[in-house]
């Protein structure tokens, strides 16, 4: 029972008739879906995403010109709601986002701080990764003028490829820190407080680099392993070897050995597929070294001079 597909069907089954009915000369200059916060928008809703913000609902955006029909639409998206009550009515808690009837650009600009696909480099690091992942998941349903889905597409195609360097560069330098270097340290000294912040920085490193290898936005980091796993380059075996890493939760000598070679063996293929992308040419197993080499393909000046540590 999933809530994009729930809403999905009562869109083209209840609303769209009644809304090319109801506004037959703004109907061809709408879009409708569903796209933004929210498990379903994911498609990873299940019985326990009930109890708060979930339930049938859609979008509808309008281009900046029909601004003034927002209003009318959404007295109009009321009235249909109390007349065809959908199977499952959306909750809405004190935090929740709303769905309702927003232009194009504010929908974004809500979510990336522009009204359009970022142009600059400053507007690609001025919103979360994980809200470009909210820009770009759910379905669109209609996009009469298409400008819902060019701005989506443009975002589709991940960061500009200076950026994807500077940030591949800095998690290869905070894998071979935390895997392939304190884990079997911090082991020996027994500081188990930190060997689970290291588990932990290098769960999330290994994470985002499988993301920025595929050029696609990590989710909200609730969703994120979940995420990896559908993800074409690498995302099954991330996916499987972090959770073998997990399980492994034991302190014993015979679980850090365990752990440090699946770590080992995750490193090695990100190295590969590093190396199959042309991002690198060495045949070093310490991935610290092949983001020295990946920083120093950044064209832009200002990147490529950041520390190669540095997360931007």
């Amino acid at each position: 029972m999933n809530g994009l597909a729930l809403s999905r069907e009562y869109f083209f089954d209840a609303a769209e008739p009644e809304l090319k009915r109801a506004f037959p000369k703004l109907y061809p200059r709408l879009a409708a879906g569903l796209v933004g916060n929210g498990s379903e928008c994911f498609g990873y809703d299940d019985e326990i995403s009930r109890d708060h913000d979930w339930g049938i609902d859609f979008f509808i955006w309008t281009l900046d010109d029909d601004r003034a029909m927002i209003p009318a639409l959404q007295e109009w998206k009321d009235n249909l709601f109390n007349a065809h009550p959908p199977k499952f009515t959306r909750s809405r808690s004190e935090y929740g986002a709303r769905v309702g009837v927003m232009s194009c650009g504010d929908f974004y600009y809500s979510l990336i701080g522009a009204p359009e696909a970022p142009t600059s480099l400053r507007e690609w690091i001025r919103a979360p990764e994980e809200n470009f992942a909210m820009a770009v998941n759910g379905e669109v349903f209609i996009d009469g003028p298409g400008r819902f889905l060019k701005t989506r597409e443009l975002i589709l195609g991940g960061y500009p490829e200076d950026l994807r360097l500077k940030r591949l560069a800095a998690k290869c330098m905070a894998l071979a820190q935390t895997g392939q270097y304190n884990h079997g340290r911090v082991a020996l000294r027994k500081d188990w407080v930190t060997l689970r912040s290291v588990l932990s920085r290098f769960n999330d490193s290994a994470i985002a680099m499988t993301f920025l290898l595929n050029r696609a936005h990590r989710p909200y980091y609730k969703w994120a392993h979940r995420a990896v796993s559908d993800l074409r380059i690498l995302g099954k075996e991330t996916a499987r070897l972090l959770l073998m890493i997990a399980e492994l939760g034991g302190l014993d000598t015979e679980s850090q050995a365990a752990r440090q070679r699946y770590i080992s063996e995750l490193c090695t293929l990100f190295v590969c597929e590093l190396k199959a992308q042309n991002l690198t040419d060495s045949d070093d197993w310490f991935l610290s070294t092949h983001g020295e080499e990946i920083q120093s393909r950044i064209k832009e000046d200002f990147l490529r001079n950041l520390p190669t540590q540095y997360e931007i």
